[in-house]
């Protein structure tokens, strides 16, 4: 087998994967926007952006709520009508869909893409030193094994792509770290004095001298096609 190739812009690994041209996408769990402004300008019919998070949400319909249409809701009760897209995009996000909800998404990709609509879906692969890191003090490996269970299980679907990419992931020092990846809100509770110090004990293994860091982590992309 083939060692996975590095790639720090995502979107060449979509669209080698899936056609965009004039599709109706959905970037489900999109965060500030970044990619489906992207999708957008690569030429998609209609790109359709939903998060559970009303603020960012908001945040993105003021920066820019013409070429995209910004939703608030969730991939267990999407907020669209039956067969109204050829496309469903989820960067990073299928792990942070409740794990006893996961097949009731599943269901909701079903009604609402088209005939042989597709859904592609990229994870992050529960290994290597970034991980090993960010395990410390948000230990992901429950939810990510439930999402590719939940991918294998999805009756609706067959899988007829599976490939994988290596992400660079950068940070000046481990301040930096600390500000991008140990300030998020729900993560307020776990980040106590012990922990920090187990993260920058972590830290020093893997630092370059003038004390930034380099990660690679490995994406893992399904590409899945409605069976109806």
């Amino acid at each position: 087998m083939n060692a996975p190739l590095e790639q720090s812009d995502e979107l060449i690994p979509l669209k080698q994967a899936v056609d965009l041209a004039r599709a109706d996408v959905l970037d489900l769990g999109c965060g500030a926007g970044w990619l489906s402004r992207r999708i957008a300008d690569a030429g998609a019919a209609s790109v359709t952006a939903i998060d559970i998070d009303k603020d960012r949400i908001a945040r993105n319909i003021a920066q820019d709520g013409k070429t995209v249409r910004f939703l608030t809701g969730a991939a267990q009760t999407l907020p669209l009508q039956d067969a109204s897209l050829d496309l469903i995009v989820m960067m990073k996000s299928l792990h942070h869909v409740p794990i006893p909800q996961m097949g009731t998404a599943f269901e909701e990709f079903a009604r609402v893409l088209r005939p042989n609509g597709q859904v592609y879906i990229c994870e992050p692969a529960y290994e290597g030193d970034f991980n090993e890191v960010v395990r410390i003090f948000h230990d992901e490996g429950p939810e990510r094994a439930a999402a590719l269970q939940a991918i294998a299980d999805a009756a609706a679907f067959e899988i007829i792509r599976e490939t994988d990419y290596l992400r660079p992931v950068n940070f000046r020092d481990l301040d930096d770290f600390r500000a991008k990846m140990m300030h998020l809100p729900w993560l307020k509770d776990r980040i106590t004095p012990a922990v920090d110090s187990q993260v920058e004990t972590a830290w020093k293994l893997h630092a370059n001298p003038d004390g930034s860091a380099t990660f690679k982590s490995r994406m893992i992309v399904f590409v899945l096609r409605k069976k109806h």
